[in-house]
């Protein structure tokens, strides 16, 4: 009957608070959306995974240190004169592309069947 006793004091010796899961951790959520690349849909896109990815991501202080890492913007498009008028020229692929992501294309066409 001691022994019983005594197994159930190390048992409860060893047990260890609860953790909280890797992607809960406000600080190493923040580290990890901070090395998201800057390309305009892909904050967007992992910021409406979660609450709390949207509310990391648009913290102001976030927001500082986002531009701080990645100093340079990318280029997105460029104008270049051609036959005497401006064409636009964008770089990204359509699928980095803030306004029409692939998804929302999908669901958005019409359903022939």
């Amino acid at each position: 009957m001691s022994h019983e006793a005594g197994g159930d004091e190390i048992a409860l010796r060893c047990r260890h608070p609860p953790t909280a899961a890797p992607l809960d951790d406000e600080d190493l959520l923040g580290e990890i959306l901070l090395r998201v690349p800057p390309l305009p849909s892909s904050l967007l896109r992992a910021s409406l995974v979660s609450k709390l990815r949207g509310g990391v991501a648009t913290a102001p202080s976030f927001s500082r240190r986002f531009v701080a890492h990645h100093r340079r913007p990318p280029v997105l498009s460029f104008f270049e004169k051609g036959d005497g008028e401006l064409v636009f020229t964008p770089i990204l692929d359509p699928a980095a592309s803030v306004t029409s992501p692939p998804i929302l294309q999908r669901l958005s066409a019409p359903n022939l069947f």
